[in-house]
């Protein structure tokens, strides 16, 4: 019996079903797992969240989440769903790691930062000769300011440029990278509480002729009510970034860095890595950080990247576990 004939155009249509074996499975597991660990804070000393203020998470992982079901079951095209996945987990890690890096700053001990300042005489580095440098060359300011403060734009411009190039493999460690590194610092930041150069040395904007040093200083309410056992409840619309060694810029923008050099957008790879660079450099200057808070962020990145690169490999021994919340009907795939 003859075959019937195959319409060449009509196999073309088909989508190609993804071929690079990486998930996000890993990412949502650590999501989860901390997720759990702030449970389990909680219950044992509470400290509530005020409803009120998680209203514009729950609605941008909800549009992002629908988006991603609409685009692996109705309108298969992988590369959006994978960012619209991206971007959920990047908004969800940074609440919940917050949260966590709030309820653990209240288990902290006596302030490292003398030791700290040593540990930074000791490498030879002298932080306010540094920072005094940046601030006599007036221009420099405003590039260092804006170098310190474009991180999360870093993240958002690689999770689209690697999503829309189909680099779904680099762009899944990359966001894993970032959590990664964004756990380590957060359970560190427990064992070493710590200020930074600004407040511990007492400097203001009237020390210096161009340079405001509000990043040092912007945290601090915070830190202190929670240590002190005055903050009885989380506002998620005005938690501030209150971890000094290490330090998650340094982090992040290690592994930003790495994101960037490996992809392969000739416009993208060396504007982006000198913005990466810029960030670490100005994160001294514009956060108040010692520099073992840098070098220790960026043993974090390197380290959280390593680990990344075989982790988004792995899937769970469950189907069900690896589908949800994402499962893709099989009309999906003849669509």
């Amino acid at each position: 019996m003859a075959l019937p004939k195959i319409n060449s155009c009509a196999v073309s249509a088909i989508p190609m079903v993804r071929s690079d074996h990486s998930s996000e499975s890993a990412a949502w597991a650590l999501i989860a797992g901390l997720a759990l660990a702030v449970g389990a804070l909680q219950l044992r000393a509470p400290l509530p969240i005020a409803p009120g203020t998680l209203a514009a998470l729950v609605t941008a992982c909800a549009v992002l989440g629908g988006t991603a079901v609409f685009y692996r079951r109705v309108r298969r095209q992988e590369n959006f769903a994978v960012i619209c996945i991206g971007l959920s987990q990047v908004l969800l890690f940074s609440a919940i790691g917050s949260i966590l890096s709030y309820m653990l700053a209240r288990e902290g001990g006596a302030l490292w930062d003398a030791r700290l300042e040593n540990w930074d005489r000791a490498i030879g580095f002298d932080w306010l000769a540094y920072v005094r440098l940046i601030d006599a060359q007036g221009w420099l300011v405003a590039p260092v300011r804006w170098a310190y403060a474009s991180l999360v734009s870093q993240v958002i411009v690689l999770v689209l440029a690697l999503g829309f190039s189909n680099q779904l493999a680099t762009l899944r460690r990359m966001l894993l990278a970032g959590m990664l590194s964004g756990t380590i610092t957060i359970l560190l930041s427990a064992l070493f509480p710590a200020v930074g150069h600004y407040v511990h040395d007492g400097l203001t904007v009237a020390d210096f002729q161009h340079i405001n040093p509000w990043a040092g200083y912007v945290h601090q309410a915070d830190f202190n009510a929670l240590r002190n056992g005055t903050m009885t409840v989380l506002h998620m619309d005005r938690m501030q970034g209150i971890i000094t060694f290490p330090s998650y810029h340094a982090g992040l923008a290690t592994v930003t860095l790495w994101g960037f050099w490996s992809s392969r957008i000739a416009w993208l790879k060396w504007p982006g890595a000198a913005v990466a660079v810029g960030t670490l450099l100005a994160t001294p200057v514009d956060g108040g950080h010692y520099l073992v808070d840098v070098l220790a962020g960026m043993a974090a990145g390197m380290v959280a990247i390593a680990l990344a690169g075989p982790a988004i490999r792995w899937r769970p021994a469950g189907r069900w576990v690896r589908s949800w919340p994402f499962r893709r009907s099989r009309a999906a795939f003849v669509q």
